[in-house]
This record gives structure tokens, sequence and C-alpha cells, in this order.
């Protein structure tokens, strides 16, 4: 089997992305995906197979993103620090990749191993904030479903134009935060 050429890979999925959103998903087909892109179909087809395929690859090629901006936090000696730069971390990927953040989230692909990698240094961050004594509490997954909950729905308000990234901010780092803290 041939090498997976990463590039044109990523060309495909960013140009598929950008038609799902202006002509929604009735007007995705992979022939217009390889017009968008400047190729012939066969490397769509080689890579991609049909549709679905090609959907699949947009919604891994999301997380695939946001898991390389959760990776490129550093850890600091502050806590509630690093898990503050995560939030900042997932609107900043989020903002990079509108096209697929809003097929990240839809509904068709179940739970899977991309998504839950990126959920997981969320998961570890409120549990070193809870080891540290930042915020009460010995389970993690409840606080780090809400704060996730709480980023996901001010990136999707900012992304739709309902709130600007002062909003994000606001309720991130200071709104968000404070309720957890001892």
């Amino acid at each position: 089997m041939a090498p997976v050429n990463l590039e044109l890979t990523v060309r495909l999925v960013d140009a598929a992305a950008r038609i799902l959103v202006e002509d929604g998903p009735g007007g995705l087909s992979l022939r217009k995906v390889a017009a968008a892109a400047g190729v012939s179909t066969m490397p769509v087809y080689t890579l991609f197979g049909d549709k679905q395929g090609l959907l699949d690859a947009m919604h891994r090629e999301g997380f695939r993103r946001l898991g390389l901006a959760l990776a490129a936090v550093p850890r600091t000696d502050d806590a509630l620090a690093d898990l503050v730069a995560l939030g900042f971390a997932y609107r900043e990927a989020a903002l990079a990749s509108p096209h697929l953040y809003g097929l990240m989230f839809t509904g068709g692909f179940g739970h899977t191993e991309a998504a839950d990698a990126t959920y997981r240094p969320l998961v570890t961050a409120v549990a070193r904030c809870q080891s540290e004594g930042v915020f009460a509490g010995a389970d993690p997954e409840p606080v780090a479903l809400h704060l996730w909950a709480l980023a996901h729905g001010m990136v999707s308000l900012e992304l739709s134009g309902k709130v600007d990234g002062a909003a994000f901010a606001e309720q991130l780092g200071y709104a968000g935060l404070p309720f957890l803290a001892r």
C-alpha cells in the first residue's frame, strides 16, 4: 500500500469542509472536492473511497488538529493556569479550523479514539488541580465535562457571531473557574 500523502489529504479535507459549510451535506461530492482542490478524482477516491470515508477523514483531521493544539500547551508550576491555557488552546484550534469544528461534534460518528484523546488532557489537568488543592473533589470527570461544555459552548457562540473573544476569556478565566476553586 502506498504511503498516505498527508499534505494532499489535508488539502482535500479542507476543501471538503469549506464545501460542506457553504453548500451543506447535499452539496458535498467527491468530484466537487477534487475540483476545489485542483486534482483529479482518482486521489480522492483512493484516499477516501466514498463520501462517508471523506466525512470520517474530516472528523479525524479536526480532532488531530485539536490534539496538536492541546499537546503544545506547556506544563508549568501553576495547575490552574495550565488548565486555562488548555481552554484557550481549544478555542484557538476551533478558530483556526471552524469548517471542521462543527463537523467534529455532529452526530453520526459515535465515540472515537480521536475525540477521547483530545478530552483526556482536560481530565488530567482537572485531576492535577484537585490533587494540588485548587479544586475540591476527587473525581475529575464531572468537573472536566462541565469545563468542556463551557468552552465548547463559548466557542460555538463565538463562531456563530453571538459573542466575541473577550466573552470567552471572561467566562473561562473568571466566571467559569472560581466556583470550582476551594
